[in-house]
């Protein structure tokens, strides 16, 4: 009995004696922290007032060091902004982490001003915390600079383009407190951070590049004018290894071919050919490395697919560019790119719509899952598609085209000036004003205000095409009312869905498959009936119906060139609108 007394009071006298140490140091380091505020002390990356507020906040306390030193969470973070997928070539500079580092590795805790050393590396953390959490909240570029080149792109080839950047809302001295409180800096992170799908995938795809620039880099490929199966060439070497290094080519050629038959062909198909051309090709084709085959044509199909490239096998000047990309450049891509995901609202939706402008698709979303996935026709390089996030509220079933005041401007009226019956041969009536106005208006007037160039009087009519099979806007479109004037369509020209390029609108987006989201909006929206709006679009005498949707769906129009499908591929794709090429030079 008297032994464990003795235990018990042992026990608590060593708790007492830690809470007197625990009080100490908290006493002490707040002493610091004042004193600290007080003198020349230079901040390291945001304003001695910012850097006051944060301590004012905190009580004076200090967040990142206890009576053992430096916490294990403060090591946390330094790794997250070192190893940041976007920031990670930058974070020396853009976060003096070489200061850091050399105020930690100097720390000593037998010199007398250890705790004052130890509060100095307190306050350069929460700089860091608060400079790192701009950038992953606010972004990383300067979007004055980006906005004013967009002007200046209005003001020298009149192509009016429109990025609307999402910027993240969270109080810095909020969440320092929260990372603290909890001992954890993921949750907080997981909360601000990207939240685009397969976007940690896409983060996981620069380790696997790194590993290619450290061996070396991708294989350069020679110029030559084109490869197709059956060639037989001496840069075919080059093309199976750099197709092999990208994972495309799995497999070695094989001397069985019959190789005498691709020679026969070569020789057969190139009539004009001198002997001495025919006994290269005969030598070339002893060694099956020089032959082009089903397998290499194979390995060119999967690179272009990953390119968004027609897939013919067949490797010309586009297939051949974006071969000799190098592995470091893609790396820079997808940085931008998880930068760009940073631009986005965290929360996508439970149930949402993408449409990738560069890979020319759209998909809708339901609980991380693809419920559809098609071909989209997006603004031409002059008109191009604007950049950002709304909400689907409505669709329109036989709808009229109210057509914008540039085109009838540009397009229509050199056309009624040329054809005074070109407007009612194609169903498109006149209107005096956009107010809906039903008042119409004679071609004549229109005609007459034309030829005297009076732009002000021409303005104020209103063109609209009745729903007809002419209509640009086919039989639906799908409405998420916006500043820029743009939505989803249908469309009566459904051949240009065969090309890989399809850029080709005016700013809006034409679906290769209106119905399938028509039919998956009705199966869970209680206001559209399938049956109904069927029996609507089969009338033609009902036109312009509007059906207000019971559940609003989130719409995410983005501009990516670089991302991890949903099977797990990595994608490029071509710079169609030159965006990656202008934001480059602004980041940091």
């Amino acid at each position: 009995m008297l032994k464990l007394k003795l235990i018990i009071f042992i026990l608590l006298f060593n708790c007492s004696l830690f809470a007197k140490n625990n009080n100490s140091f908290e006493l002490e380091s707040k002493k610091n922290i004042k004193y600290l505020l007080s003198s020349n002390y230079e901040s390291l990356l945001i304003s001695k007032a910012n850097l006051e507020e944060y301590y004012l906040n905190n009580n004076y306390k200090p967040y990142w060091i206890n009576e053992n030193g430096i916490k294990n969470i403060a090591i946390s973070l330094l790794n997250r902004i070192k190893n940041d997928p976007v920031l990670k070539p930058h974070a020396n500079k853009l976060f003096r982490l070489e200061e850091v580092n050399t105020a930690l590795n100097s720390l000593n805790t037998s010199n007398s001003n250890y705790l004052e050393n130890l509060v100095k590396i307190d306050s350069m953390l929460t700089e860091l915390f608060d400079r790192y959490v701009t950038y992953v909240t606010k972004g990383s570029i300067n979007w004055d600079a980006f906005e004013m080149k967009l002007s200046e792109l209005e003001k020298d080839k009149e192509i009016k383009a429109s990025w609307d950047k999402y910027t993240l809302n969270k109080n810095p001295k909020l969440l320092i407190k929260r990372v603290i409180e909890e001992n954890d800096l993921s949750s907080v992170f997981q909360e601000i951070d990207f939240n685009y799908p397969q976007a940690d995938k896409l983060v996981s795809a620069i380790d696997d590049l790194e590993k290619i620039v450290a061996n070396g880099g991708y294989t350069k490929i020679p110029e030559f004018k084109s490869l197709r199966i059956g060639d037989i060439s001496e840069f075919t070497p080059f093309l199976r290894k750099r197709l092999s290094e990208s994972n495309d080519l799995n497999t070695t050629c094989q001397n069985s071919i019959n190789a005498q038959d691709l020679v026969t062909n070569n020789i057969n198909t190139n009539p004009n050919a001198t002997e001495e051309e025919n006994k290269i090709i005969e030598n070339l084709s002893k060694n099956c490395e020089n032959i082009f085959d089903e397998d290499l044509k194979n390995g060119v199909i999967s690179f272009q697919k990953k390119h968004g490239l027609f897939p013919d096998g067949i490797v010309g000047g586009q297939t051949l560019r974006f071969l000799n990309v190098t592995a470091k450049r893609k790396i820079s891509i997808i940085r931008l790119n998880l930068e760009r995901m940073r631009w986005l609202p965290r929360n996508l939706g439970e149930k949402y719509l993408v449409v990738n402008i560069p890979e020319y698709k759209l998909r809708l979303y339901e609980n991380n899952d693809i419920k559809l996935n098609m071909s989209v026709i997006v603004g031409d390089t002059k008109f191009p598609t604007p950049i950002f996030s709304d909400k689907m509220s409505y669709v329109v079933l036989n709808p009229n085209w109210n057509i914008p005041s540039s085109i009838a401007k540009k397009e229509l009226i050199p056309k009624l000036l040329k054809n005074p019956n070109y407007l009612a041969d194609n169903g498109i009536d006149i209107y005096a004003g956009w107010n809906g106005s039903i008042e119409k208006v004679d071609s004549k007037e229109v005609l007459d205000s034309a030829i005297l160039q009076d732009e002000n009087n021409l303005q104020t009519f209103r063109f609209s095409q009745n729903s007809n099979k002419d209509n640009p806007l086919g039989k639906m479109k799908f409405m998420f009312p916006n500043k820029h004037s743009v939505y989803l369509h249908d469309t009566p020209g459904k051949s240009l869905f065969s090309y890989a390029r399809r850029a080709f609108s005016h700013g809006c987006i034409r679906l290769s498959k209106p119905e399938d989201l028509l039919s998956t909006i009705a199966s869970e929206d209680k206001n559209l009936s399938i049956d109904k709006a069927n029996e609507i679009l089969s009338n033609d005498a009902i036109t312009d119906k509007s059906i207000g949707l019971d559940k609003k769906i989130p719409i995410h129009i983005v501009y990516i060139t670089s991302w991890v499908d949903e099977n797990g591929v990595l994608q490029f794709r071509d710079d169609i609108y030159n965006f990656d090429k202008m934001q480059k030079e602004l980041l940091f």
